[in-house]
């Protein structure tokens, strides 16, 4: 692997769920959580995944670390294709690690927390037992717990605490790649805080890579290098974070972005408020045309029946939207329309 070499390299992901079936087991509707995405993350780097819920983020995340195996697509991890061999996965396991939303049902509570941030290391058959409890103790140090917290129990800690765990326990591999998956979401604002700058200290610290999920912009652009907005299982906008966070181009994106609060009133009272109207399509159904079109103050007859295709608009941000498409700039509006 060369340094140019990104380590997640996913192309064309589609992932449908059935939700119905004939009696001879040939499905006949599905929900279509993923559809045609591309993820790429460099070493060192984060990329935030974001979208409202139903968007297909964390089903991205699941199929990024082979916990649910795509319908179409492929992921290369540093370069190497990754297959559904069983040794395909065990190398891929030992690479790719997952820090889920709730750290409470993500431990077992029968086990000590020594027990949980060493079991990586006794699936994989790395080292001896006092091998495996020195290297566990070293990791709840290093994410500020102590060596003495190897000896409680899930329900000693709190719900910080215990995120610090599986964080603990998701980096005992020294993985090249870090599925964060909502790891805030279930914490209270000030414990959110903490967290969010343990990961950005581990990161730089480790040079981990880091997919991160969430469907909170002031997460995401305080932690993610690039930003890629997912809707309805498609990215409709991706770029670096502060141009996302400063000049959003999607509607989507700028709808997201408005309902971001900001700790100036004063600022906060200036802001102008897009709120979205219309049905959001269903992922069983899903209309022609652009699936935002639905929803967009913007869109036009065109929108309602072709697919936008992503454009460059500048170094490394590209958007899906009609809007910049230079073959519909006389059909577009001036002002925004009633959806």
């Amino acid at each position: 692997m060369n340094d140019d070499t990104p380590v997640l390299e996913a192309r064309g992901l589609v992932k449908r769920f059935p939700v119905r079936r004939t009696l001879f087991g040939r499905v006949t509707r599905a929900v279509s959580a993923v559809d045609e995405v591309d993820l790429r993350v460099a070493a060192g780097e984060t990329l935030g995944l974001i979208g409202e819920s139903g968007s297909g983020k964390s089903t991205a995340g699941r199929l990024v670390a082979r916990l649910v195996r795509p319908d179409a697509g492929r992921v290369a991890l540093l370069g190497r294709e990754v297959g559904d061999t069983p040794a395909d996965l065990r190398w891929l396991r030992t690479r790719v690690q997952v820090v889920l939303q709730d750290p409470f049902s993500s431990l077992d509570p029968t086990k000590t927390v020594g027990h949980a941030v060493a079991e990586p290391l006794v699936v994989h058959k790395l080292g001896n037992r006092s091998q495996r409890e020195e290297l566990a103790e070293r990791m709840l140090d290093r994410v500020g717990l102590g060596a003495s917290y190897a000896w409680r129990y899930p329900a000693e800690l709190s719900g910080g605490q215990r995120q610090r765990v599986a964080i603990a326990r998701g980096l005992v591999l020294a993985p090249r790649l870090l599925v964060a998956d909502e790891p805030t979401s279930a914490l209270d604002l000030s414990t959110r805080s903490e967290i969010l700058n343990l990961l950005l200290e581990l990161q730089e610290s480790t040079g981990v890579a880091c997919l991160l999920i969430s469907h909170d912009f002031a997460t995401i652009r305080h932690l993610a290098h690039r930003i890629a907005v997912l809707y309805l299982g498609k990215v409709v906008e991706a770029g670096p974070a502060e141009r996302l966070a400063e000049d959003p181009a999607h509607p989507y994106t700028k709808a997201m972005m408005s309902a971001v609060p900001v700790p100036d009133p004063g600022g906060q009272n200036k802001r102008k408020r897009i709120a979205l109207s219309g049905e959001i399509p269903s992922p069983i159904d899903l209309p022609s045309g652009c699936r935002f079109s639905s929803r967009c103050p913007y869109a036009t007859d065109h929108c309602h029946s072709t697919e936008p295709e992503m454009i460059d608009l500048s170094s490394g941000h590209r958007v899906a939207c009609h809007l910049y498409d230079p073959s519909t700039e006389a059909d577009r509006p001036t002002t925004p329309t009633a959806p």
